[in-house]
């Protein structure tokens, strides 16, 4: 496996853990809003929605610079070597 591919990989399970823990604070605390009326829950619910996205978007962020060609000298069109 190649470096950039190792680190994709270790950047993806990063992600999914950090999903999975705010996919289960978000469900928790939208039920102890609701169904239990406190009131302070409604932040923490909408906060573990904007982190669990946020980690979604560092992923591809990454994985869209890690699969973005490197720049070197561009072919000058037209001339004659």
């Amino acid at each position: 496996m190649t470096d950039v591919a190792a680190h994709q990989k270790k950047r993806l399970t990063t992600m999914f853990a950090i999903d999975v823990v705010c996919f289960l604070l978000a469900g928790a605390a939208i039920v102890g809003h609701v169904a239990f009326h406190v009131a302070w829950l409604l932040p923490v619910f909408l906060l573990a929605v904007v982190v669990g996205l946020g980690a979604q978007i560092w992923f591809i962020m990454g994985w869209m610079k890690a699969t973005k060609p490197e720049a070197g000298p561009e072919p000058q069109a037209g001339r004659a070597p």
